[in-house]
């Protein structure tokens, strides 16, 4: 189901139409990036986009544009960025979304299983120097969440460095769009994550256990062929990120088997290394991949791509020595 506030990620369309559903000027990059990659056989979480259309008509049902015009001539005749900024992010949060909106919302959080439903509602920036601040919202299972939150990922557009990044570029603050995407919940606090990349002839993936990248993950080089290689650094692991209630995270220590294991099996390891070539093909530009496995299926996931290539920096954990490579 898609219609004008609403594109799902797995539409199954006439390759042309796709590409007008999923045009980053309507849901974002972060939205039509995965979806691209989705299309060559990456696999990324289920899900949907709203769409700017949404957040336009969100605007001028609520009358918005009147907040956002005065605190921006405010702001140009002195008043503090900061306080006028805020100004508009509550008026957003405040206000409600239009009925023709939710209706869609409503319908397409149904499609995913509707309340009771694990979902994270995150922003999709149209453009990669927006500025906006990232805002996540996790473990929503409720329609009504995740309204509020669609709400909140509108009223990020107006960040204290976002508006300051288009007033010093002259950009209309009346004419910007934030479209917001909804996925079900990758439960990586359970399993694992990391990063993955093409490095000329050889692939790069860092995993740690549970949410996000550390310092101390595990680092692995692929080296595709008819026999891949595959170079292991066992990290020291000492600690991991996991989801707390009701919708935060926190740091614990690992166990002494998830220390002395590897976060990636070979299997794995070759299923996220042919990935990254997908991307950099695609895209014919060096792209790193943030991937996730859920612990509850054992699925791996690409749930975000990013241009170019970060570097990576081994860091030697304190107490801790660095680990000699396995090769296999």
């Amino acid at each position: 189901m898609s219609g004008e506030y609403i594109v799902r990620l797995n539409d199954d369309v006439d390759p042309d139409e796709a590409k007008a559903a999923l045009d980053p000027a309507r849901v974002g990059l972060k939205v039509a990036w995965l979806a691209e990659l989705a299309q060559q056989g990456v696999r990324v979480p289920a899900g949907f986009a709203v769409t700017a259309s949404a957040y336009r008509e969100f605007i001028v049902d609520s009358r918005l544009g009147p907040v956002i015009a005065q605190a921006i001539r405010r702001f140009r005749a002195g008043r503090d960025l900061v306080v006028a900024a805020a100004e508009i992010r509550t008026a957003f949060r405040d206000a409600w979304l239009p009925p023709v909106v939710v209706d869609e919302i409503v319908a397409a959080y149904a499609e995913l299983g509707g309340d009771g439903t694990d979902v994270a509602v995150r922003c999709s920036p149209r453009t990669a120097a927006e500025g906006v601040q990232d805002e996540v919202f996790l473990h929503l299972t409720t329609v009504q969440g995740v309204l509020a939150a669609c709400r909140r990922c509108f009223a990020s557009l107006y960040g204290t460095v976002a508006v300051g990044n288009r007033e010093a570029l002259g950009v209309d603050q009346l004419r910007v769009a934030m479209p917001v995407v909804v996925q079900p919940m990758v439960r990586s606090g359970l399993g694992g994550s990391g990063t993955a990349r093409g490095e000329s002839t050889f692939v790069r993936v860092r995993a740690s256990w549970g949410i996000g990248s550390h310092a101390d993950s595990d680092l692995y080089s692929v080296h595709p062929g008819a026999r891949p290689l595959v170079v292991r650094h066992r990290g020291a692991k000492l600690t991991k990120t996991v989801y707390a209630d009701p919708r935060g995270t926190r740091t614990v220590p690992t166990t002494p088997a998830e220390r002395a294991g590897l976060v990636l099996t070979d299997e794995e390891l070759q299923e996220l290394a042919r990935w990254p070539v997908v991307a950099d093909e695609h895209f014919r530009h060096p792209m790193t991949l943030e991937w996730a496995k859920d612990g509850q299926t054992g699925s791996l996931y690409v749930v975000e791509v990013r241009p170019g290539v970060a570097a990576e920096v081994m860091i030697q954990a304190r107490g801790s020595s660095v680990p000699e490579p396995q090769y296999g």
